[in-house]
Parts: structure tokens; C-alpha cells; sequence
């Protein structure tokens, strides 16, 4: 299998990896609330914590649409499976993060 192909078969997944890469390290780094919260950004009561582990769920995000890709080369199924259950975890992940930080 040649790189052409891989890109091919992959893109959609490496760019929504290189977009949570960039806006995960982005948040870790900067520690800015209001790249994810642009209204009432002083709500947030643990503005570190909230922006390092927002990030790293992000990370995570990207992470999972990569090992999709992957996953998907085997089998299309169990790559939407693996994605889904994903999407799911992390929005639970985010939910006990705002309950906790925010």
C-alpha cells in the first residue's frame, strides 16, 4: 500500500487529527478559557484545570479519529463503532469536567 493510498483512504481522519492536535496543545499551553468558552468566560471557577483537561479530551478526540482510520483499513464497521463509542466517551469525559471545573 503506497502513501497516495493511505491519504487517500485517511484524510478526513488526519485533518480532524491535526485539528484537535493543534486546538488540544493550543488549550494545554495557553491556558485560555475563552477559546472554548466566549461568553462568561469568568463563570468558569478553575480556569487551569478546566483548560488542561478540556484539552487533553480534545487530544483525545483527535487520537480516536486516527485509530478510526486505522481500525477502518480492516474493517468500515468497527471503525464507525470505535468512533461512536468515542464521540460518546468523551462527551461524558467533558460532562464531568464542566460539572467539576466549571
Amino acid at each position: 500500500m503506497s502513501l497516495q493510498e493511505i491519504i487517500n483512504h485517511m484524510g478526513i481522519e488526519l485533518l480532524v487529527f491535526a485539528v484537535c492536535l493543534f486546538f488540544g496543545i493550543r488549550l494545554i499551553i495557553t491556558r485560555d478559557v475563552t477559546i472554548i468558552k466566549k461568553e462568561h468566560p469568568e463563570e468558569i471557577s478553575h480556569p487551569k484545570e478546566y483548560t488542561l483537561y478540556a484539552g487533553l479530551i480534545i487530544l483525545f478526540l483527535g487520537v480516536s479519529a486516527l485509530a478510526m482510520g486505522i481500525i477502518s483499513f480492516f474493517n468500515p464497521v468497527a471503525g464507525m463503532i470505535e468512533i461512536i463509542g468515542s464521540v460518546i466517551l468523551m462527551s461524558l469525559m467533558w460532562k464531568f469536567i464542566y460539572e467539576k471545573y466549571a
